[in-house]
């Protein structure tokens, strides 16, 4: 059976409202009787209710993030980023991964909302920017701090988002400059993509590239690794044709390495036959061989600035008549493999 502060209040023969005291800290307890119900605890192994606590104190230094992949490199280094900064402030993390599934990710929100965290973190919610986002109207007691891109800026939850145009701009014009045809754009699905996809079309009509020359590739699960096998096979087939794209602006890391892994089978030299620029900047664009040159999203200041925005709400009690709004500038790192 689980321990009470009732139990622990009978083995160290004080009040229940004693021992209440000398866990929680909120009231000065003579030395002696301290140690008393601190050698309670000791023996009988008591771990204090953190729901119960957090009832009390109107908060339960815990918070709740909701990412939809935790598989992908870009999702799981936000986390990380997050958790490093929480940790640090003695905040406790929930991590969910919805696997992009609405339902299941409604199901966690609401799971959330009951365990009593001080706040959601959503990171690419499902339907973070759809027209039927979730989230408009979701007015929990917690703060939601959602992360990455969002169309509705007026939306009232606090937002914390890299802008992908600033780099994905610089990729493209590098691409450009170098490989003046024959320029790829492999997705995937979400709105992410939707988002490169419209920036890509852009800059074709300004530049007068023709769709044909310089098409548009669809990669399917382009968030879990099977996104790499795919993207190579794709790649050997489009390196057979005649007309094979000179370059390859990948919609991520994942997608990119595949698009190395295919290029280097096939016997291309890789950037002098094919150059590939992917996004995101994860761990595996430095480590892959060449090093790929990638859009950078800053993934660590993304992390970090979630954290601020959350002990920023916690330091005003979660009741801040504005909405947190920090967006911070993609950039494009040049390596070997364009």
């Amino acid at each position: 059976m689980s321990l009470t502060i009732d139990d622990i209040a009978k083995a160290s023969g004080v009040s229940t409202a004693t021992v209440s005291r000398v866990i929680n800290k909120n009231y000065p307890v003579s030395k002696k009787t301290r140690k008393r119900v601190e050698s309670a605890v000791a023996r009988l192994g008591y771990t204090p209710n953190v729901f119960a606590r957090g009832l009390m104190k109107a908060r339960t230094d815990s918070v709740g993030i909701l990412v939809p992949f935790i598989s992908n490199p870009y999702h799981t280094q936000i986390v990380n980023a997050v958790e490093n900064h929480l940790s640090r402030n003695n905040i406790f993390i929930y991590l969910c991964c919805s696997y992009d599934d609405p339902e299941r990710e409604r199901e966690y929100v609401q799971r959330l909302i009951d365990r009593n965290v001080d706040a959601l973190i959503v990171v690419e919610g499902h339907t973070m920017n759809t027209p039927h986002n979730a989230y408009m109207d979701l007015n929990p007691r917690q703060p939601i701090i959602m992360v990455n891109e969002h169309i509705a800026t007026d939306v009232r939850h606090n937002i914390v988002r890299c802008a992908q145009e600033p780099g994905l701009m610089q990729a493209f014009e590098h691409l450009l400059e170098t490989r003046n045809r024959g320029i790829a754009l492999l997705r995937g699905a979400g709105f992410s993509f939707d988002l490169k996809e419209r920036l890509f079309k852009r800059f074709r009509k300004n530049n007068g590239l023709d769709p044909e020359r310089n098409p548009i590739y669809r990669i399917h699960r382009a968030n879990e690794p099977r996104a790499v096998h795919e993207a190579a096979d794709l790649i050997l087939k489009l390196l057979r044709k005649s007309k094979a794209p000179r370059a390859v602006l990948a919609g991520n890391d994942l997608i990119a390495i595949g698009v190395l892994q295919g290029a280097l089978a096939a016997g291309a030299r890789v950037p002098q036959d094919l150059a590939i620029i992917g996004v995101d900047n994860t761990l595996i664009s430095e480590i892959s061989s060449p090093r790929l040159s990638t859009v950078d999203l800053k993934m660590e200041e993304v992390g970090r600035g979630t954290a601020k925005a959350y002990l920023e709400l916690r330091e005003h009690g979660f009741k801040m008549t504005d909405p947190i709004r920090t967006t911070i500038k993609s950039q494009f790192i040049h390596r070997e493999t364009s």
